[in-house]
């Protein structure tokens, strides 16, 4: 059976806007994973549905970022008292710009938005995650944390 490195999850929409995808990939060095969201910007019977090319959104997770995203996942983050603040932001900046991820817990599972805006381009793509597919992802989180760290 053929390894996979990441996992992914997709949210085609029959009209060409709205829809995206999700990936989780480990790093090549095995030593981080990357979330990987991108648009859908033609429909699902074209070879190139989504905008990975322009409008993706790449974000390197450490250590840290995949702790805080497993508290998450496993109900152990307080929920927020302001319903309009998310119950997880974690914010990365570079020389570049900067990027930022937006998870909230709705009752169907959780909502993520990623936004990134470096060398004066904004791109921002959401995602909605059903919970058997937030139960792929913590599974995915907690190997990936088990690879890094040579377990």
């Amino acid at each position: 059976m053929a390894r996979r490195d990441f996992v992914g999850i997709y949210k085609p929409r029959r009209a060409v806007n709205g829809g995206s995808v999700l990936q989780l990939k480990l790093g090549s060095q095995r030593d981080c994973m990357f979330l990987e969201l991108a648009p859908q910007i033609r429909a699902m019977d074209d070879s190139k549905p989504y905008d990975w090319d322009e409008s993706r959104i790449t974000v390197k997770l450490g250590p840290t970022d995949i702790g805080k995203l497993l508290a998450l996942l496993n109900g152990m983050l307080p929920l927020a008292d302001d319903p309009k603040m998310p119950d997880l932001e974690l914010f990365h900046k570079n020389s570049k710009g900067n990027k930022i991820i937006k998870i909230k817990k709705q009752d169907r599972g959780y909502y993520v938005k990623v936004s990134s805006k470096e060398l004066d381009k904004q791109v921002s793509v959401a995602i909605p995650v059903a919970w058997d597919e937030a139960e792929l992802l913590r599974v995915a989180l907690n190997r990936g944390y088990e690879i890094i760290l040579g377990w």
